[in-house]
């Protein structure tokens, strides 16, 4: 790796965690893994540039008054490590409300590591009454070894629900269903679901990837959730909505399903694939009878096309690695 001072690029992304069933995703359970609370939170990171510590979201770099970046400006905890331990990221996630709102009261505006990233694989770090943080050429640091480093800082990090030798599917969707209470209210069920990791994982393109099963009332409620906004705000009923399930019908999704099937190399149908032939059906095939059954009325195509692939994914739900949709008329 060049020295800090060759690099032009410093914002380092994190990455996408991928659906248990994608290719990318492909042998991640084949050793141990740790399997790690899905938290429904944003995604914001902390590290150091030329000795000043910086904030940044998934998408960009962010300073104060954004609330993530005033938050590490006055946390004492999160800079001394940072300025101890230059050329380590922690990722973590931001507690602010999305779709999950079933967290203890307690867990708002709270920062959660979920990853400790090295820029420089090979460096040694010395911290505490004679110990040593070794990278050991790896990007992502082992839970075991930056839990009790965070511990010594007073940092707040997500600890894992289990850690599974060679664990199956069936297994992995028990505990996103059923065991994944941490920082969920009392009697609230359970959170977003569960991320599994295996360090030094590398797949088949050369990659280290995390992946995520989901909770199942988490995949009804926020597909009901999102399906229904629109209805909210139009007095229980939007054309858009009402055109999503008269056009996007099982038969279509499963046609268009067969024939991507048919000429997919794969034998494998890709996501947004299947959401743009069947929005294409609607467009294409479907708008005419619209125009005369709804007597020309105004539609938000940006708003119909939304309301068309959360139906489509409420189909084919497998597609989108969710699990037992209902569909709701």
């Amino acid at each position: 790796m060049r020295p800090r001072s060759e690099r032009e690029m410093v914002f380092i992304r994190y990455q996408h965690v991928e659906r248990i069933d994608a290719d990318e995703a492909e042998g991640l359970l084949d050793g141990v893994c740790h399997i790690f609370p899905k938290m429904d939170g944003s995604n914001m990171c902390a590290y150091t540039e030329d000795g000043k510590v910086c904030t940044m979201s998934r998408n960009k770099e962010i300073q104060p008054p954004e609330p993530f970046a005033v938050f590490i400006e006055g946390n004492e905890n999160v800079r001394r490590f940072l300025t101890d331990f230059p050329g380590l990221r922690l990722y973590g996630e931001w507690m602010v409300p999305h779709t999950v709102r079933s967290y203890r009261p307690d867990v708002w505006n709270r920062w959660f590591v979920f990853d400790v990233t090295a820029e420089d694989p090979d460096a040694v770090y010395a911290w505490g009454d004679g110990n040593e943080l070794r990278c050991g050429g790896r990007f992502y640091i082992p839970y075991e070894e930056y839990a009790p480093v965070l511990d010594a800082y007073g940092i707040e990090y997500i600890p894992p629900l289990a850690i599974l030798d060679h664990p199956d599917l069936k297994e992995l969707e028990r505990i996103a269903d059923t065991e994944n209470t941490w920082m969920v209210a009392d009697g609230a069920g359970c959170g977003e679901g569960v991320v599994v990791k295996r360090y030094g994982f590398v797949n088949k393109f050369g990659r280290t990837n995390w992946a995520k099963v989901l909770n199942r009332s988490f995949c009804v409620f926020k597909v009901v959730s999102r399906g229904n906004r629109s209805e909210e705000r139009r007095d229980g009923t939007s054309t858009e909505h009402e055109m999503a399930l008269r056009y996007v019908t099982q038969d279509l999704v499963d046609k268009e399903y067969a024939r991507i099937m048919e000429n997919a190399e794969t034998r494998k149908v890709v996501p947004g694939q299947l959401l743009g032939t069947v929005w294409h059906c609607v467009v294409t095939e479907c708008m005419w009878d619209a125009v005369k059954r709804y007597k020309s009325p105004t539609v938000d195509f940006k708003q119909l096309r939304r309301e068309c692939e959360l139906r489509t994914k409420m189909l084919r739900p497998e597609v989108f690695g969710l699990r037992g949709l209902e569909v709701l008329e």
